[in-house]
């Protein structure tokens, strides 16, 4: 996991998260977190277009998950595991690093998703489409046998370490005095975009791939952001 934290960190602050600098480790978790989160996207804004658009989004997102969410879970695992195996004073560091990935990974899917969308002379159609590849099964994570051993074997450590990560988890959150989420890097950017400071952004609800936030705002009301797989709207 080290080396793991070490080739991430070097990707996102040198290129943005280029897939091809990453560990055999983190290219894995790199191509099944964005697999996952542009099978989200798609189901998000097509879920928009139309009734029938959103049945067969969500029918499509059950048969994907079906047969890719082991792989999915052990990416999750993989970059969760990684934020708090970073310690001493580089636990800051190694949070936002891996959270960054998450940003990436969303802001990747978002402009391929919308800009095919927009682009789209019948959104339903292209919805209907491409929801219907995912359904059977164009775009599953399929990778190298390595690849697809090793989201297994750290699917299988999310059961053997569990402990050790909650501990872990637990110590960092008492030494730091902070909660750290998968989407706070995200929700911070927007805080940003709102003027508000992403200082008082606070994670009050965490479990992932739902997560709340409240973003403290000068001169504004409260105001509650939630996530789901990184994808973050405030609450009306």
């Amino acid at each position: 996991m080290k080396k793991l934290f070490l080739s991430l960190a070097a990707a996102l602050v040198m290129t943005g998260c280029a897939q091809s600098q990453l560990s055999p480790e983190g290219d894995a978790i790199f191509y099944a977190l964005q697999a996952d989160t542009m099978m989200n996207m798609w189901r998000r804004e097509c879920g928009e277009v139309s009734g029938r658009a959103n049945y067969v989004a969500e029918s499509a997102r059950a048969d994907w998950w079906r047969r890719n969410g082991e792989f999915v879970k052990g990416a999750d695992f993989g970059l969760a595991y990684n934020m708090v195996t970073v310690t001493d004073e580089r636990v800051e560091t190694g949070a936002r690093m891996a959270m960054a990935m998450t940003w990436e990974v969303q802001k990747r899917a978002e402009n391929t998703v919308v800009k095919r969308l927009d682009g789209a002379s019948d959104k339903e159609k292209l919805c209907l489409k491409v929801l219907g590849e995912y359904s059977k099964g164009k775009w599953d994570i399929e990778g190298s046998e390595e690849m697809q051993s090793t989201l297994l074997d750290l699917k299988s450590m999310s059961v053997e370490r569990k402990d050790d990560f909650d501990l872990r988890r637990g110590m960092i959150e008492t030494s730091t005095g902070k909660r750290y989420g998968r989407s706070l890097y995200v929700v911070e950017k927007l805080a940003e975009k709102m003027n508000c400071d992403k200082a008082g952004v606070k994670l009050i609800k965490g479990a992932w791939p739902y997560e709340v936030y409240n973003v403290d705002c000068a001169d504004k009301p409260l105001l509650l952001m939630r996530c789901e797989w990184g994808n973050c709207a405030a609450i009306e």
